[in-house]
C-alpha cells in the first residue's frame, strides 16, 4: 500500500517518473490528489503555527537536511497522518526561520502547482479518450444501445437509431420491449432480468419491429458493465441480418424443390424400368411365337425363296431376343446389379467387326474409317486377347464408332486406335467437337444435340459397359483437334 508521504515525497523531489509509479500503485487517483493537496494545506498550517520545524519539514518533502534522529518511515506516515487528521499537538518554542518558511512556501506552491498540471492533464486525456470512443459508437455500423437494470434505454447510436426507424433521442427514457413483438416479450424480459443477475454474455437471434410495424431479423449480443455511478447496465450490440435469413430461406427452399425433382425423377425412372421389363417380357411371346412358326415353314415344301424369308424372319426373331436380353441386362448395369460374365475374347476381331458393321453407314456420309494398332494398320494377322463379353464390347464400340461417323463431314476421317500394353487403350476420333450444350452431360443419358434422330443413349451405353468391364471412359473436345473418345480397358477381369 503506498502512504501519503511517499506522494508528498515525490512530488518535492520533482521526481516525476516515481510519482506516476506510486500512482499507478494506487486505485483512485482523484482521491489522491485530494489527499496530497490535504497535506500540503496542513504541514502549511502547522508550521505556521510552529507546530513543527522546518528542518523536520524539508527532512519529510525533500529528503536533504540532517537532524538529529532519522525518523523511521513508519513515524514519518505516522506524522503525516496526524498533521492530516489535525491532531498534531507537539508545540516549539523557538521562532521559525523566515528562509525556511520561504523554502517551505515555495515547495508547497510547486506541488500545489503540480498537482494542478496532473489534474489538468489527465482531464485532457480524459476528455479526448472520450471524444474519440464516442465518434467510433456514433459512425460504426453496428446498432448500439444502453439499458438500466429495468431495461430502460439510456444511450442509442445512429445506426441503432436507423435500424430502427426512430429519431435521435426518441428512444431515450422508453422500455426496450417497445421494439419487441408482442408474442416474444414475456421470454425477452426474463432473459433480460437472468442476463442482469448472472452477467453472463447474451447471443442470440431475434425478430424485432420497427417504428413502422415492419419486421426484420437481428443478431444480437450484449456485454454486463457498472456505470460511473455505480449501477449496473447493459450494452446491446445488433446487426441487421434479414437479408441474410431471406437468403437462407430461398436456398432451403431452391434445394427442397431440387430435392423434390430429383425424388420425383427417380420414381419416374423406377415406374419406366418396371414398364420396360414388363414390354420386353410381353415381346417375347410373341417373338417366340413367330420364331417357331418360321422353324416349322421351314421344314414343310416351300420355295428357295421362301425358304430365305424364313430364314430372314429367324434371324431377325434371334437379334431382337438379343436385344431384349440385352436391354434387361443394360437395366442391371444401371442399378449396379450386373454380374459380368466374361470370356476370353480379341479386342481386334471385335474392332474389325464393329467397323464392318458401320462401314455401310460411313459410305453412304462419305466418311472414311481407319483403324490402327501402335499406329499401324490393322490386320486379320493381329490377335488382341482380352477377357470380356464380347456382345457388349461390339456395342460399346459400335456406339461410338457410329456417333463419331454421324458426327464427321463428308470427306472427314475417323480413326480407331489401338495402344497396347498392361491394359489396351481404344482412342475414337473425329475432326468435329462436341458442341458446348453436352460436353458437361456427354456421357449421361439422353444427352444429344443437332443429330437427326439420336437418342442421346449412345455414349450413356458405352460408359455403363465400360465401368461393368472394370474400364474407364472419357473424352477431350476442340475446335483444332476435334474429338477424341478413349476408353481404357484391364486386359484381365479381376478374380
Amino acid at each position: 500500500m503506498v502512504e501519503p508521504v511517499d506522494l508528498l515525497a515525490a512530488l518535492a523531489a520533482e521526481d516525476h517518473e516515481e510519482l506516476f509509479d506510486l500512482l499507478l500503485e494506487r486505485e483512485q487517483l482523484f482521491l489522491d490528489l485530494i489527499l496530497i493537496h490535504t497535506v500540503v494545506y496542513h504541514v502549511g498550517a502547522a508550521l505556521s503555527r510552529g507546530f513543527l520545524t522546518s528542518l523536520f519539514v524539508r527532512v519529510l518533502l525533500t529528503g536533504q537536511g540532517r537532524m538529529a534522529q532519522k525518523p523511521e518511515l513508519s513515524d514519518v506516515a505516522r506524522l503525516v497522518r496526524q498533521i492530516t487528521a489535525g491532531t498534531y499537538d507537539e508545540m516549539r518554542t523557538e521562532e521559525s526561520d523566515p528562509a525556511d518558511l520561504k523554502e517551505l512556501a515555495k515547495a508547497l506552491n510547486d506541488l500545489a502547482a503540480q498537482r494542478d498540471e496532473l489534474i489538468r492533464s489527465y482531464n485532457e486525456d480524459l476528455k479526448q479518450s472520450e471524444s474519440r470512443l464516442r465518434g467510433i459508437i456514433e459512425s460504426t455500423p453496428v446498432g448500439i444501445c444502453i439499458t438500466d437494470e429495468n431495461g430502460y434505454y439510456e444511450y442509442v447510436n445512429p445506426t441503432y437509431n436507423r435500424l430502427y426507424g426512430f429519431e435521435p433521442e426518441e428512444l431515450i427514457g422508453l422500455h426496450f420491449s417497445i421494439v419487441v413483438p408482442p408474442e416474444h416479450r414475456d421470454e425477452l424480459m426474463r432473459l433480460h432480468a437472468e442476463f442482469m443477475g448472472h452477467r453472463y454474455e447474451l447471443r442470440g437471434e431475434w425478430p424485432v419491429v420497427k417504428k413502422n410495424g415492419d419486421t426484420m431479423t437481428i443478431i444480437a449480443d450484449a456485454a454486463y458493465i457498472i456505470d460511473v455511478d455505480g449501477r449496473p447496465k447493459k450494452v446491446t450490440f445488433v446487426l441487421d441480418i434479414s437479408e441474410r435469413k431471406r437468403a437462407e430461406e430461398l436456398l432451403r427452399s431452391t434445394v427442397d424443390r431440387l430435392n423434390d425433382e430429383i425424388r420425383h425423377r427417380e420414381e419416374l425412372e423406377k415406374v419406366k424400368s418396371q414398364v420396360e421389363r414388363m414390354i420386353r417380357h410381353d415381346l417375347r411371346n410373341p417373338l417366340n411365337g413367330i420364331m417357331a412358326a418360321a422353324q416349322i415353314l421351314m421344314t414343310d415344301e416351300i420355295t428357295p425363296e421362301q425358304q430365305e424369308l424364313c430364314m430372314i424372319i429367324r434371324e431377325s426373331g434371334r437379334k431382337l431376343d438379343t436385344m431384349l436380353s440385352s436391354s434387361m441386362d443394360l437395366i442391371k448395369m444401371e442399378e449396379g446389379t450386373y454380374r459380368l460374365r466374361p470370356d476370353q475374347s480379341d479386342l481386334a476381331r471385335v474392332v474389325e467387326e464393329v467397323r464392318r458393321e458401320v462401314e455401310p453407314l460411313a459410305a453412304n456420309l462419305g466418311v472414311r474409317v481407319v483403324c490402327l494398332v501402335d499406329g499401324r494398320p490393322l490386320t486379320r494377322d493381329v490377335s488382341l486377347p482380352i477377357e470380356g463379353e464380347r456382345l457388349y464390347l461390339a456395342d460399346a464400340f459400335a456406339n461410338l464408332l457410329r456417333n463419331a461417323v454421324e458426327a464427321s463431314q463428308r470427306n472427314d476421317q475417323v480413326t480407331v486406335s489401338i495402344t497396347t500394353g498392361r491394359e489396351y487403350r481404344v482412342e475414337f476420333h473425329n475432326t468435329q467437337p462436341i458442341p458446348p450444350s453436352i460436353r458437361s452431360v456427354f456421357f449421361d443419358r439422353y444427352a444429344t444435340s443437332g443429330k437427326k434422330n439420336g437418342t442421346g443413349l449412345g455414349t450413356y451405353v458405352a460408359a455403363l459397359i465400360t465401368r461393368v468391364h472394370n474400364g474407364e471412359i472419357s473424352f477431350t473436345t476442340s475446335d483444332d483437334d476435334g474429338t477424341r473418345v478413349t476408353v481404357v480397358l484391364p486386359t484381365q477381369q479381376p478374380r
